[in-house]
């Protein structure tokens, strides 16, 4: 990947960010990181994990990855995958409706992915705007963006040759990313939406996430998310239809976690800033058909 022209492209799609302290340029290495000591091969808990459990649900990838970050870019790390749902609708939240249509009624003739199965039935690009909201509340925490940006370049915002060309043989037109902080400022993370051709496509892309694929850290110019990316992280992966979401979450102080409660709430971190941000207007486009 080329280190100085990630994040930098914009596609149609873009929104201002007047409000984001954006960096338009993405640390991201040439070279992929190389393993180090961190525990592998367990289950959360501690548990002997079964090997070769990478992917094992149809159509759906949903993993973490405990990773560590260099102060220079990207260390090297053994990875701790962790099966999570995929991306529900959240009972708690609703669709940005005031009375549920006819049309977001669950089809079986539509299939599992309804009106997101492929980029053909869900042709609305991608936005910052509504993806992404400046702040969030879920479940009493706060969430507040601080980076935002929309590339059709979506090689340059991830780690990872295989990753890479999974996303191009995969027709992927757009990635989408947004960093968080936490309302207390001690958690902070990004999340990517990557749009391939068909939730197919966006499983093989799946399948090639690893320890060494995973999305790019998306760094503020000031505040406490300029260091994102330079600590101890955990990295999700899920599909939702012809979506790939990448999550990387860390602590605000860079410190490891290194208890299983720690890496527990920086698990939930990540999959919060998902349900709190993108999984609402993805789960719209897939119940509804519109963005």
């Amino acid at each position: 990947m080329d280190h100085q022209g990630a994040g930098r492209t914009r596609s149609a799609a873009d929104t201002p960010m007047a409000p984001d302290d954006v960096d338009p340029i993405a640390r991201v290495d040439p070279q992929p990181p190389v393993a180090v000591a961190v525990p592998a091969g367990r289950r959360r808990g501690g548990k002997a994990r079964p090997k070769r459990r990478l992917a094992s649900r149809p159509g759906l990838l949903a993993a973490a990855v405990v990773v560590v970050v260099a102060a220079a870019g990207f260390g090297g790390y053994k990875f701790l995958y962790e099966p999570r749902v995929n991306a529900p609708v959240s009972p708690s939240l609703r669709l940005p409706t005031t009375a549920a249509p006819a049309s977001s009624a669950f089809s079986q003739s539509l299939g599992k992915w309804q009106h997101i199965g492929t980029r053909t039935q869900d042709p609305d690009l991608l936005t910052v705007e509504g993806l992404f909201p400046p702040q969030f509340v879920l479940n009493g925490s706060s969430y507040v963006r601080t980076a935002a940006t929309v590339s059709k370049n979506c090689s340059q915002a991830v780690y990872g040759a295989h990753l890479q060309a999974a996303l191009q043989s995969g027709h992927c037109t757009q990635v989408a990313r947004a960093t968080y902080l936490s309302g207390n400022g001690q958690m902070m993370g990004t999340v990517g939406v990557l749009n391939l051709v068909s939730s197919a496509a966006a499983s093989k892309a799946g399948q090639a996430t690893g320890p060494q694929a995973i999305i790019a850290p998306l760094s503020a110019k000031t505040g406490p998310t300029k260091k994102l990316g330079n600590g101890t992280g955990v990295v999700q992966a899920e599909v939702k239809g012809h979506y790939l979401i990448l999550m990387w979450a860390e602590f605000a102080n860079l410190k490891s976690p290194a208890s299983s409660a720690a890496k527990q709430e920086l698990e939930q971190f990540a999959a919060n800033l998902v349900t709190g941000s993108a999984n609402i207007n993805l789960s719209t486009r897939m119940l509804t058909g519109k963005a």
